[in-house]
């Protein structure tokens, strides 16, 4: 028997006897006391469901988010990737954004934009102009939707051209690839690519590039209340410094009054890069992408951002919710099965997560090796030995950017780097592990999905080789995390972290803020107390707060900064033009940056 998206509600006997074998093989992880056991009953319970394979995204984990255990989120988690990744509808020939298509099928090839492709990218609804009289493009003051059906459009400051020999456009793309760096503190590269030459096409083949887009929920928000530009005398700007006094003065806000992107906000971050020649693009998710280069044009003594177009393979997905039980947002973030390779090319994890080919020893997370000492004034991250890696071969890198001065307009000099500058740093592993109860859920949807596309004679499909890392669901402080594997509150939950958007020390071991030499730090700015609390949950009798780690404790610094846990949101400066490879304003993006985690002490 299927249900109405041809789900089956119980297991074939084929996916019975291929559990078995792998429970005897110990392909499904068996880390913790009881685990396998669970193992075994985790997948046979999701398999039976006849909701895991829907168009339909989940609005609130069951239960709430503080009740949950970390099989609940996961599957939650889970639920969010697959409706965001069904095809989009279209409506004669136009594609309705957030729609899908409750006729197609998931995973299927050539089907379109997904859903979350059609949410507006941070410039669709924050424009680079900044002003009341720019507004989103499309926009209509008394529509029903604000306008925000409008096909793609990225209104830099300027006019962005395309790139010289770029074929003419039929159609703006989807994935709009404005970012060449993780939040200004370095920029992230694929080994796997190292024999792809630059070229006038691609000058960094290697060099993994990402968006940020958000929802027609939170759209709708910014449109109504004229949120789309940001500044002194901005409505913007007044509620934030409405959050700013109720902060100083531990006083929950009155509703209203201040930023609050309302339940049932998505925003997402993406990571792509080009394929090597030799990988299996059936693996990927692979669409049309845009791209920034810099270009001189004519006889133009100064070089321009121009854009390009290629198709290029989705290798992480960052999804964050509001729901009416996490006010704080619901982080969740999945990769490509193929991202952790070793130097000769072999992964170090197999398709749900569960470590493979690992050495008896098994190195340090990064090569060199990185140390890291916190301090009020200038913690620092310290590679040992001081060289860097020179042979990457196939494995993921980075290299960190140097600190900016403290603001646009400061006249000081940036603080000496807090993190090794000058060169590669290779990714050997994780800080943390997948928890072995996500593998597992990884493994039960994964066979869920097999189900669903043998319903569908679909013969593969590339979400079989994607695979959630982590969800956080609750905010908690460091002293509270435990090593119960069923726990929303684990280590990994704590220091969540993709691997290819969250990649050097500073956001792998996450935890408070960001300091001026872009090291992370658990003092406030001046104090001296490791005490700086990010997240702020409301209650009747005034604000819960915590120090937070990871994605939670990152996009914590926004709410302090009174934009509601999201970056984007008067994020304008930062859309003034796309980044390139070796972008002339970075510094200029990395001060931004910088306020954005610049906190004093506020109330506890």
């Amino acid at each position: 028997m299927t249900s109405a998206h041809g789900r089956r509600h119980r297991a074939a006997p084929w996916l019975w006897a291929a559990l078995a074998l792998e429970l005897a093989m110990g392909t499904i992880p068996a880390t913790a006391v009881a685990d396998e056991v669970d193992a075994a009953a985790i997948i046979k319970q999701i398999t039976s469901r006849n909701d895991v394979v829907s168009p339909l995204p989940p609005t609130d984990i069951h239960g709430g988010a503080a009740n949950t255990d970390l099989q609940g989120a996961a599957f939650f988690a889970w639920q969010e990737f697959i409706a965001l990744n069904w095809p989009a509808a279209q409506s004669n020939g136009v594609v309705q954004r957030d729609v899908p298509d409750e006729k197609a099928v998931f995973g299927q090839p050539g089907a379109g934009p997904l859903v979350w492709q059609t949410y507006r990218q941070k410039v669709e609804i924050f424009p680079g102009a900044n002003a009341l009289t720019a507004p989103p493009h499309g926009y209509q003051a008394h529509g029903v939707d604000y306008g925000y059906n409008d096909p793609p459009k990225y209104q830099y400051k300027e006019t962005i051209a395309a790139c010289p020999g770029e074929p003419p456009v039929g159609q703006t793309p989807w994935v709009n690839l404005d970012e060449t760096s993780q939040i200004e503190l370095d920029t992230m590269y694929a080994g796997i690519l190292r024999d792809e030459a630059p070229s006038t096409k691609n000058s960094a083949p290697q060099l993994i590039r990402f968006l940020a887009k958000a929802n027609k929920t939170e759209y709708d928000y910014v449109a109504a209340n004229k949120f789309w530009y940001s500044g002194t005398g901005t409505p913007l700007q007044a509620q934030i410094d409405t959050w700013t006094t109720a902060l100083a003065h531990k006083k929950v806000p009155a509703p209203g009054t201040v930023p609050a992107l309302p339940t049932g906000t998505f925003e997402v971050k993406s990571a792509w890069r080009p394929l090597a020649k030799g990988e299996d693009r059936n693996r990927f998710h692979m669409a049309t992408v845009r791209y920034y280069e810099k270009v001189r044009f004519g006889t133009s003594a100064v070089a321009v951002p121009c854009y390009r177009q290629d198709e290029w393979a989705l290798v992480a997905l960052h999804i964050i919710q509001k729901t009416p039980s996490a006010p704080y947002f619901v982080f969740a973030t999945f990769e490509q099965a193929d991202n952790i390779l070793t130097a000769d090319g072999k992964p170090l994890e197999n398709d749900n997560g569960v470590a493979i080919n690992l050495p008896g020893q098994p190195p340090s997370p990064t090569q060199p090796a990185l140390t890291y000492t916190d301090d009020p004034q200038t913690p620092k991250v310290t590679a040992v030995p001081a060289e860097f890696c020179n042979d990457t071969g196939s494995r993921l890198y980075f290299r960190e950017l140097p600190p900016a001065p403290a603001s646009p307009s400061s006249p000081v000099r940036p603080p000496a780097p807090g993190t090794p500058v000058g060169g590669n740093i290779c990714v050997n592993n994780r800080y943390e592990r997948i928890p072995s109860i996500i593998a597992t859920i990884n493994q039960a949807v994964h066979a869920s999905i097999k189900l669903y596309n043998d319903d569908h004679q679909l013969k593969d499909s590339p979400w079989l080789h994607y695979k959630l890392v982590n969800v956080q669901a609750v905010p908690f402080n460091k002293k509270d995390i435990v090593p119960t594997f069923s726990s929303t509150r684990q280590v990994g939950n704590f220091f969540q972290a993709n691997i290819v958007v969250e990649t050097d020390y500073t956001l792998q071991q996450f935890v408070a803020r960001i300091a001026d030499n872009q090291a992370p730090t658990a003092y406030p700015k001046g104090g001296t107390q490791p005490d700086f609390q990010n997240v702020y949950v409301a209650g009747p009798h005034g604000f819960t707060t915590y120090q937070m780690g990871g994605c939670m404790g990152c996009h914590g610094n926004a709410q302090v900064g009174g934009t509601d846990f999201s970056f984007i949101l008067g994020g304008n400066r930062f859309n003034s033009e796309p980044d390139t490879p070796d972008p002339t304003n970075a510094a200029l993006k990395r001060s931004y940056f910088h306020e954005l985690f610049d906190h004093a002490a506020v109330a506890k």
